[in-house]
């Protein structure tokens, strides 16, 4: 997996090997019969290892298909519940970003407008297949006598078998039959099963970034059954991997420099906003730390690699810039310290990454590709932005999904809208460099829905607190999703 992939998300360690565990073949769950039970209770102890859940959190499972097309073996998705505060009048589903990422426990701001939602409605998180607590789990972890040390920047044909031996792990430790069924297509089936468990005749969700694909495809695929749906850091569904790549960086690009300006004006990082001085003082700082890695005074050491990937991390989180700024601070004058090595592990989350590969492997994978043609993508991907190229450039390696045996179920496709789907809501940031304006745009045209703008950077923002005018609109469209809507900008 390119260490350029977007985003840096967490998952949890696989406690065992993922081929050693039984696949369910329990029934499908029914509708209206999760058992929920308290997630402080025993049984549940082990999803929370970082902090204790809320009192009130419930936990359950629901069972669906492995294969929708040949349901003998199941898999188990890990849900949670937030008992709405009053009077019930149904269960919003939050759809977490990724690919990858957990979404059990979602954090909903607890005050504000996103509280006039918990008055009336549960709060639904989940894993989805293959990640956090859902079984069978997702794993890519290569045994030590298959490890082997990791190539240097001219490498090519050490790093492309390093992406042989990642590809075979994936598929030997995940299992044969689960990583063919591991992909976007049955996460969208994977929804409608958590709708039918929860008893909802029609499905109310939120959904992030990746998640915001999966919410578009059951637009398209069961529009009977949506009653609003909101999408936060909208997915394009017309763009192939190659070109959402290309526009992320374009995206990654436009925030570092924005980011400089802002360096520039609180005097807070070595940086400045004339652009070509900005990306050559952040040259100088990697290129010393590529000669002669930095050690913190308690033996952490930090590399360009390092400084890279934790700009990467902290850049599409506007709230975490002075973070960042205060961070490469820290690097430059040679006082880096655990705060900065606290945030450069944060920025590191192997479980999420082996989950993502699998998914956009399961996804995007294409075994007969021109292997001369994927060389010069990768270089057009990883030269589309200047800012982390330090180095003169080079042949960049091939990926772990360019090397994977089982052709992947998604196409970029103009969405196909039914007459009965009723508008939904799709909201974005002017300077998201994960999933740019234009994507939002031209989705939100697509689907002949509203468009919520905020003008500012970052990437997802709904019911966290962060704008109180975007909560208000989505709030306001939860609750009453018929209401005739126009395209709103938020400050």
């Amino acid at each position: 997996m390119s260490a350029f992939r977007v985003l840096l998300l967490l998952a949890v360690t696989a406690q065992m090997p993922a081929y050693a565990k039984p696949l369910f073949k329990t029934p499908v769950t029914s509708p209206g019969t999760i058992n929920w039970q308290p997630c402080s209770s025993t049984a549940f102890q082990h999803w929370f290892s970082d902090e204790p859940p809320p009192a009130a959190l419930q936990c359950g499972y629901v069972d669906a298909p492995l294969s929708y097309q040949n349901a003998t073996q199941s898999v188990r998705l890990a849900l949670t519940r937030l008992p709405a505060a009053g009077p019930k009048k149904g269960s919003v589903v939050i759809i977490a970003d990724g690919p990858g990422t957990p979404g059990i426990n979602p954090h909903i701001a607890g005050q504000g407008p996103a509280w006039r939602l918990q008055k009336s409605y549960d709060i639904i998180g989940y894993d989805p297949r293959g990640v956090g607590q859902s079984t069978p789990k997702i794993s890519c972890q290569l045994t030590a006598s298959e490890e082997t040390p990791s190539p240097d920047e001219n490498d090519i044909p050490g790093a492309e078998q390093q992406a042989r031996d990642m590809a075979a792990a994936c598929i030997k430790q995940t299992g044969v039959e689960v990583v063919q069924h591991m992909g976007t297509h049955e996460a969208v089936n994977d929804l409608d099963a958590i709708r039918r468990a929860l008893g909802e005749p029609a499905l109310t969700a939120v959904a992030y970034s990746y998640g915001t694909k999966v919410a578009e495809l059951y637009a398209e695929r069961f529009p009977k059954k949506i009653r609003a749906l909101v999408l936060d850091g909208v997915v394009n569904l017309k763009e192939d991997d190659f070109t959402q790549r290309i526009n992320q960086q374009h995206g990654f690009q436009q925030s570092f420099l924005r980011f400089a300006d802002e360096c520039e004006k609180s005097g807070s990082c070595p940086l400045t906003s004339e652009p070509n001085r900005a990306i050559q003082l952040y040259h100088v700082l990697l290129r010393r730390l590529h000669d002669t890695p930095f050690i913190t005074p308690a033996g952490y050491e930090i590399s360009a690699d390092d400084a890279i990937t934790l700009t990467r991390n902290l850049l599409p989180k506007r709230e975490r810039w002075p973070e960042l700024a205060a961070a490469l601070r820290k690097i430059d004058e040679g006082k880096a310290d655990d705060a900065v090595a606290t945030l450069i592990d944060e920025s590191y989350t192997p479980d999420a990454d082996d989950a993502r590969t699998v998914i956009e492997c399961a996804d995007l994978a294409k075994p007969d590709a021109d292997r001369l043609l994927l060389r010069r993508q990768r270089q057009q991907i990883n030269s589309a932005a200047s800012f982390p190229n330090y180095l003169p450039l080079h042949e960049y390696p091939l990926e772990t999904c360019d090397f994977w045996p089982y052709p992947g179920h998604q196409q970029p496709h103009t969405p196909v809208i039914s007459a009965i789907l009723p508008p939904l809501l799709f909201v974005t940031q002017r300077y998201d460099p994960v999933t740019p304006y234009r994507d939002a745009r031209e989705m939100a045209s697509a689907f002949k829905s509203p468009l919520i703008t905020r003008e500012g950077d970052g990437h997802t923002l709904v019911l966290t607190g962060v704008n109180s005018c975007v909560d208000e609109e989505v709030v306001d469209y939860l609750l009453i999703p018929k209401k005739p809507r126009r395209d709103k900008s938020c400050r």
